[in-house]
């Protein structure tokens, strides 16, 4: 494929996603009534907030099994292929709170830590990343426990429009490396190596996968790459337009196709302890 045609290829995604984002948080929510069998409405306005967007918000009536509404409104939206991470349950979900439980102990999702900007899964295996995920709110912390994102696709545009060199730099196959993970002599997750921004082979649209991370991880020794780097982690500690940021609510969640994002430390007091549950899946909404 010549440059000129990967351009105008670019140019013509490019006005087409700019023309159907949506901005404000508040005009991507969509109210579920039956979190067991969605309106052909519902599913359509959060199949397209997803693709326009990266995600959607959710407001879920009350239900008696919570687990297993969620479980099945996603299931409707096509994410039945979960992540097995380390700490999936067996329906994919996993509880997202503030724990000493051996299972989850050490990882910082599972603290009232902030957690830096990232996408979910960066450290699977290119075959097998996160291309979506859901968060659904049963209790909110008592202060903080916000989340910022943008969308990565929106995040291309901005870099690839500012300076086309940043987006190349960050594109090479190694750029980076996420080492083993070992439980003793035993590796329970194998080193992966990638790119930061890729294109996703059926829809042929903008993905990244990244961290923040400062320890365990190594960074492709370059100028460009560490320059690239710089200017991205500047923008990501700024405000723009495709910044946003909400708190969940209780009944509130989102469904996304693997938002950059980040979260503001919490607090919690026994009345009131943040609780969340978390699904990952390799495919997106929508599958475009």
């Amino acid at each position: 494929m010549s440059e000129a045609f990967q351009q105008q290829q670019y140019e013509t995604w490019r006005d087409a996603k700019l023309a159907n984002y949506q901005a404000k948080p508040e005009s991507v929510f969509v109210g579920i009534n039956d979190p067991f069998r969605l309106s052909s409405a519902e599913k359509t306005a959060i199949t397209n907030n997803c693709r326009h967007n990266g995600l959607s918000f959710i407001r879920v009536a009350p239900c008696d099994n919570t687990r297993q509404a969620i479980n099945c409104l996603n299931s409707q939206l096509g994410l039945v292929d979960f992540d097995q991470h380390l700490c999936a349950e067996d329906d994919g979900l996993v509880v997202i709170e503030d724990t000493h439980a051996k299972k989850k102990g050490g990882y910082v999702p599972y603290t009232n830590k902030a957690l830096n900007w990232h996408t979910d899964g960066y450290y699977n295996q290119m075959d097998s990343l996160v291309s979506a995920f859901s968060l659904y709110c049963i209790r909110p912390a008592t202060e903080g426990g916000e989340n910022q994102w943008i969308d990565p696709e929106m995040l291309y545009i901005h870099f690839r429009e500012l300076n086309p060199d940043i987006i190349s730099a960050l594109s090479q196959p190694k750029v980076l490396t996420i080492p083993a993970r070992r439980d003793g002599n035993k590796i329970v997750r194998e080193t992966s190596v990638g790119p930061v921004f890729f294109m996703e082979k059926g829809s042929q649209k903008a993905k990244m996968r990244f961290t923040q991370r400062k320890r365990n991880i190594d960074w492709l020794e370059s100028k460009d790459v560490s320059d690239a780097l710089l200017e991205l982690n500047d923008f990501l500690s700024g405000d723009s337009e495709i910044h946003h940021q909400y708190r969940l609510a209780a009944g509130e969640g989102l469904v996304c196709n693997n938002v950059l994002h980040n979260r503001s430390a919490f607090v919690d007091n026994a009345q009131q302890k943040r609780k969340l549950l978390r699904g990952r899946y390799k495919n997106s909404v929508g599958n475009y």
